[in-house]
């Protein structure tokens, strides 16, 4: 697969860890299986959602390498490999590639403040580094937004696709604008996937498909049929899931949102807590009104 077949739904994988908050790899299993038996078109490891940053570096391996066995190519894997230092990005990088993943994501440096110099040359030593497709990651989480003028200095340096998370609707045209035909833009947040997919966004990535994965699947398919009404409506009740995901903190929710689908994802990892009990009795009740449980 080259890059440009990195395309449609692509889920933010959740993680599940056990009581011992190691990676559950058991729990995985009927988990992605749940995912792709729903038409989910892609595997986004060890994002936000997935609570990469919060692991350890070897266990950022063991849970891509799982992924890819579970997988077993049914669909492609971006593997997020951005960490606090380069150094550490760079062996993630190399791992995925050779694993064989079909392309690396980075977010920039975060929690240390970086200038634009310095964000640069942490995207060039990724992409020396590997020889398989490099996306960046711009995430509003990561504290180091990338720039248009950043955007275009990747492109320059051989960066073949962009996850955008930056939640600025507006700033996202401006990339879509910027980048050559071959570049791979997906809009990070299903907040924004239908506008993103008439914008000419080939994909998005998506928390609540972890959950709710016929929702997001049914927009992308009325779009690419071109039922803009029916679209519409799915996206609508996107929106409605996450205004009730965002009854609390959106990772804590979207497990207990797993759970009630009955998978066991098991939980966060702390810092992140389970959600407490009154919190799930008014999820659930939301949920039923919604009819997708």
């Amino acid at each position: 697969m080259v890059q440009n077949d990195i395309e449609g739904v692509i889920a933010v994988l959740l993680t599940p860890f056990d009581e011992d908050e190691k990676p559950n790899l058991k729990a995985l299993e009927p988990f992605i299986n749940f995912l792709l038996d729903r038409g989910v078109q892609g595997l986004f490891v060890c994002g936000s959602y997935g609570l990469g940053p919060l692991m350890s570096t070897e266990e950022r391996k063991r849970v891509l390498e799982a992924v890819i066995r579970i997988n077993n190519r049914r669909v492609p894997i971006i593997a997020q490999i951005g960490a606090i230092d380069t150094r550490s990005t760079i062996e993630l990088a190399v791992h995925a590639q050779d694993s064989g993943v079909n392309a690396v994501i980075s977010l920039p440096p975060f929690y240390i403040p970086s200038e634009e110099r310095s964000m640069l040359a942490h995207f060039q030593a990724v992409i020396k580094a590997v020889e398989i497709p490099v996306y960046a990651y711009n995430n509003l989480w990561a504290g180091n937004l990338i720039s248009p003028k950043l955007f275009s200095q990747l492109i320059e340096i051989g960066y073949k696709g962009m996850k955008d998370a930056c939640e600025d609707f507006s700033l996202h045209c401006q990339y879509n604008r910027l980048a050559p035909p071959y570049f791979n833009l997906l809009m990070g947040t299903e907040k924004y996937a239908l506008p993103s997919l008439v914008m000419g966004d080939r994909g998005f990535t998506s928390g609540t498909v972890n959950a709710f994965p016929e929702i997001n699947i049914r927009l992308y398919k009325a779009y690419k049929r071109g039922d803009l009404e029916e679209a519409v409506q799915f996206q609508q009740q996107i929106l409605r899931l996450m205004d009730i995901i965002s009854m609390g903190l959106g990772i804590q929710v979207t497990y207990e949102c797993v759970h009630l689908r009955g998978i066991d994802i098991g939980k966060p990892k702390m810092p992140l807590a389970p959600i407490d009990s009154e919190l799930k009795a008014k999820i659930e009740e939301k949920l039923e009104e919604m009819e997708i449980l």
